[in-house]
């Protein structure tokens, strides 16, 4: 037959002394299965000696004559008369042997002939088993009982976590606190260890911990009824809280409590004036625990009817210091104090810096995803959005490389650094990553970044604003693209600065009629101030397939060059060289004047010096710039 036992958690230490332990309890039951039961008169006789019975023709095996004593009992009376046990049984009553003894002897194995008083003086009864087999004691009495139980307790207690004077949280490694049952007497020096588990699961380096602390009641139950081995089952709320305030109204209960209430409760009144639908996790900083008025952090879940909301705070202080995350229908909350409504949606706040970081990609949208589909990083609108820049630019450029407005060397538009980064980050917007698998619905294809890259995008427009100074730098390329029109504006200078060269071409068409701008061209104007186009180092040329208008409205037009001045159309020309006019035309040459003055000879010339500098940039970007090409960089 099977044996089954629950010795409970600490019974033994490892696999190998349950083992013994399983081993002796069975050897228990086989010592006690076949029992002999013997009577003689052997002095000698006691438990844990062996013998040997001959003459038995039930026992014929040698190994079946050797007998272990495990009981004796030893039976002896005085020879003394008749009279004298009469009077001593009336003087002092029929003792408890005595009454062994006659009851023993109704049965006796010793009992001979007809008269059962006829016996020896000393006579014993003795208990065996086989000498073969090991014997061990048994704890249980036969019927499933143990024969020495320990003190039992039947159902729960409440106790008093308790600790060392001014401690807020007193455990050790293993999270065992110290409680004070109330019936117990004195300071901590009777209190015991209890294990605290109100923290719902607990496992191997994971699980929920939530320690008690000083001064919390606590609800305790027995592991099998056994006494000395108390648990913690949870923590009561042991006071009564003020209407419509945090505190409780007695701060200090019998022993070492202290006066615990809800944090969330239905108030009457102002922003405490709600029903109890406020329910989550609120903990309190350790230097005001006691009295519950300090900082804290909460998780909270409001369940007003038509106003769900979900809140992870952190307060200083009541409104004060606070790092939230509000999702729902957002709401000012202080402690139990459901305060002004502040709007819709998700919202992340702080009082002190924040940082958001991303390793794979990061997405910032507003593009709207409905019924909550669409993949974490489904940039679709934003790669479409990138494709029409791409597709803009790289016709421009084209048309721009037609018209002759390149630089030397420039590369072909496709491959122009610009161009090419712009390409691929439409790549990088649009790759897919294979799921885990590894659960079931875990297979399938989602939108992955491939580099780690920070993605910004709006279908209503995106504003970047500032009191102060703005900063945008880039140490590869920079692109710049509008459907439409493109404004710059500052109250004070503006400077563009490129160490390569620079090209300005624009088609010049209006596309559209319904454009708001159909000025075409370009247009240099300056309201005020001087307008200066230089070439320090060569040429300057001046093009147009139709009129070139130079003019001076106010005052004059000098034209000056260090060798010679010449004018010309249509065969004819005027050039002014080494002091010299001259007039050539293959027609009439016809001159008109009011009056002729023909004086002395006179010069003047108009000196223009150009100012020399040497550009001192990054010698690694200058390399990387040449070789893509690229129209600007980084300084």
């Amino acid at each position: 037959p099977a044996s089954r036992d629950a010795p409970g958690a600490y019974a033994y230490t490892t696999r190998e002394h349950g083992q013994r332990i399983a081993e002796r309890q069975v050897e228990a039951l086989e010592a006690g299965r076949e029992i002999f039961t013997g009577a003689g008169t052997v002095r000698s006789f006691s438990p844990g000696t062996t013998f040997t019975l001959e003459g038995q023709a039930l026992l014929d095996a040698d190994a079946e004559r050797g007998f272990l004593i495990t009981r004796v009992l030893h039976l002896a009376h005085n020879n003394l008369s008749a009279d004298i046990r009469q009077a001593a049984t009336r003087t002092l009553g029929v003792s408890a042997l005595a009454e062994a003894i006659a009851r023993e002897q109704g049965g006796s194995l010793h009992a001979v002939g007809a008269d059962k008083g006829e016996r020896p003086l000393y006579r014993n009864r003795i208990d065996a088993i086989r000498s073969k087999v090991p014997y061990r004691s048994s704890d249980a009495d036969g019927h499933g009982l143990v024969l020495h139980p320990k003190p039992t307790v039947r159902g729960q207690q409440t106790a008093i976590v308790v600790g060392p004077a001014g401690a807020v949280i007193h455990t050790d490694r293993d999270h065992r606190i110290k409680v004070q049952f109330h019936w117990q007497r004195g300071e901590q020096s009777h209190s015991r260890l209890a294990h605290p588990a109100p923290d719902g699961h607990s496992g191997a380096n994971w699980g929920a911990v939530a320690v008690p602390r000083v001064g919390s009641e606590v609800l305790i139950d027995f592991i099998d009824g056994d006494i000395d081995r108390p648990v913690v089952i949870g923590s009561v709320y042991n006071g009564g809280g003020a209407r419509d305030a945090q505190n409780n109204q007695v701060g200090q209960g019998a022993g070492a409590a202290t006066g615990n209430a809800p944090a969330w409760f239905p108030g009457e009144s102002g922003a405490h004036a709600h029903p109890a639908a406020l329910s989550g996790i609120k903990s309190q900083t350790m230097s005001a625990s006691q009295g519950g008025a300090g900082a804290y952090s909460q998780l909270v879940f409001d369940d007003h009817p038509g106003e769900p909301r979900v809140a992870l705070q952190r307060h200083a202080s009541p409104h004060e210091g606070t790092d939230e995350l509000n999702l729902g229908h957002l709401r000012h909350q202080t402690d139990n104090q459901r305060l002004q409504t502040a709007g819709f949606g998700a919202e992340l706040k702080t009082a002190h810096s924040a940082a958001l970081r991303a390793g794979q990609g990061l997405l910032l949208s507003s593009d709207a995803r409905g019924g909550g589909n669409g993949g974490q990083l489904d940039s679709r609108e934003a790669q479409s959005q990138i494709e029409q820049s791409h597709a803009l630019q790289l016709s421009l450029a084209e048309t721009a490389q037609k018209h002759n407005a390149k630089l030397k060397d420039e590369l072909e538009p496709a491959k122009l650094a610009a161009l090419a980064q712009m390409e691929n980050s439409g790549k990088v917007v649009q790759s897919t990553a294979a799921g885990a698998g590894g659960e079931q619905g875990g297979d399938g294809q989602v939108t992955a970044y491939s580099e780690q890259h920070l993605q910004l995008s709006s279908p209503a427009g995106i504003a970047a604003v500032t009191p102060a100074s703005a900063v945008l730098a880039a140490g590869g390329t920079s692109s710049l693209s509008a459907g439409q029109d493109i404004n710059f504006a500052s109250q004070g200078n503006s400077s563009q600065l490129v160490k390569d060269g620079i090209s300005l071409f624009t088609y010049g068409k209006a596309s559209s009629a319904d454009k708001p701008n159909q000025e075409t061209g370009i247009r240099l104007h300056a309201a005020s101030g001087k307008v200066s186009v230089q070439s320090q180092s060569d040429a300057t040329k001046v093009t147009a397939d139709k009129l070139i208008t130079v003019a001076s409205v106010a005052k004059s037009v000098t034209v000056g060059a260090k060798e010679h001045v010449m004018l010309t159309a249509q065969g004819a020309y005027l050039k002014l060289e080494g002091g010299n006019i001259m007039i050539h035309g293959p027609g009439t040459m016809t001159f008109k004047a009011g009056m002729k003055e023909l004086t002395g000879p006179a010069s003047s010339s108009a000196k223009q010096e150009l100012p020399k500098g040497e550009l001192k940039g990054c010698e690694q970007a200058s390399k990387d710039a040449s070789a893509t090409q690229a129209g600007a960089q980084v300084l």
